[in-house]
């Protein structure tokens, strides 16, 4: 089991974090609502990984994917709204990706 600070998806979940925070002051409760799910995928994988085995560090990277896909579904509101949000839109599909393959890869181990 990776180390998730080692993880490349770690260091993109966290500019994520940054990104959402810049974008949502312009939202209240949708703001609010993508905020904690950017930190929900973070935050998954953080516990995830100190659970200790492989299986409960998958289950955790399956949160943290249902997170990222929350927020993805928050992203398309916001672009309905008017907001350019494509840069991060983008990002947080490559989360998604990586997430899955995160998964794929310890579920063959």
């Amino acid at each position: 089991m990776a180390r998730y600070h080692n993880l490349r998806v770690y260091h993109l979940a966290l500019a994520q974090i940054s990104d959402v925070a810049r974008l949502t002051p312009r939202f209240a409760d949708l703001g609010n609502q993508m905020r904690r799910a950017a930190i929900s995928v973070i935050s998954n994988l953080a516990e995830g990984a100190g659970r200790g085995s492989d299986p409960d560090f998958i289950r955790f990277i399956r949160i943290a994917r249902g997170s990222n896909d929350e927020l993805a579904a928050q992203l398309a509101i916001s672009k309905a709204l008017g907001q350019d949000v494509d840069v991060l839109a983008q990002r947080n599909n490559d989360i998604g990706r990586m997430l899955s393959g995160l998964i794929r890869s310890l579920s063959a181990a």
